[in-house]
């Protein structure tokens, strides 16, 4: 992951260069693996941070390659290594996990891997190269192994009500979202006159919360519609660990409700 996008703000690119991932494009094949591995937990949150860098907005790039310098520069120390040097090194095990997963398979196409790598490789270089990940990323989650609905994470508790493919399976598992906060949330919306609540509420404030977290960027970036789809996981996944899931009715219609609010706010907007 190397340069920042050269359309960033003056500032921005000044205090960012001096914490850039990488200096230059890194092909695959010379890319080695670290000393000493990252320990499991650091590498459970580099994945997560890569998944969030395919949900957000390719024009908000510089930005946010800025306000998660720290959260970068932790990971590498937790890997003893340097920024630049932890995710060159990383990034071919990140990739070679997210097909794996997508593919559900212990044993991924190598074809597919080296592409992700590349991209991943140079996804900070602009917004252009952001884009280019991101569409990587889309195709891997058209793959059968995890779009089918016979064979999502959550198949049991909605999955088969999802409008989307399967962009947030493995972001909920390895972003370890802190769900017993969800619930208070739900519970306080739960408690106004039946006239003022909405699901969508506090399922967004919680999952916009989540990713400020995972990133360490003092809040949350992702495009709407990913919003939406990856909010409607969330819950999926606390209903998984509920004893009172949602009633399946309940599940449609939130989804409905979200991808249609958002389509009025993007439209709103001039998006």
């Amino acid at each position: 992951m190397p340069a920042k996008p050269r359309s960033t703000r003056d500032k921005t690119n000044k205090t960012a260069s001096k914490n850039k991932v990488g200096q230059k494009p890194v092909k695959a094949q010379k890319t080695t693996a670290p000393s000493h591995p990252a320990p499991v937990e650091t590498l459970r949150q580099t994945i997560a941070y890569f998944f969030v860098l395919s949900y957000i907005p390719p024009d908000s790039l510089g930005e946010f390659i800025y306000r998660t310098t720290p959260k970068r520069q932790e990971l590498a120390t937790s890997a003893g290594m340097e920024a630049v040097e932890y995710f060159r090194a990383v990034t071919p095990e990140i990739c070679r996990r997210m097909v794996a997963f997508h593919q559900a398979s212990r044993n991924p196409d190598a074809g597919l891997v080296e592409s992700l790598v590349k991209k991943a490789l140079v996804l900070d270089e602009n917004p252009a190269a952001l884009a280019a990940y991101q569409e990587e990323v889309e195709r891997l989650a058209v793959l059968p192994g995890r779009a089918k609905a016979e064979n999502r994470l959550h198949r049991n508790k909605g999955c088969r009500y999802c409008l989307s493919p399967c962009r947030f399976g493995y972001f909920t598992l390895v972003s370890d979202p802190h769900l017993n906060d969800l619930g208070i949330l739900l519970d306080e919306e739960a408690a106004l006159p039946a006239d003022k609540q909405t699901p969508i509420r506090p399922l967004y404030a919680f999952t916009m919360t989540h990713l400020s977290r995972v990133t360490g960027s003092g809040r949350g970036s992702i495009a709407p519609l990913h919003l939406s789809n990856l909010a409607y996981c969330l819950l999926l996944l606390s209903m998984a660990r509920s004893r009172q899931p949602m009633p399946e009715r309940q599940l449609g219609l939130f989804q409905g409700t979200s991808l249609a609010f958002l389509r009025k706010i993007s439209h709103n907007e001039g998006g």
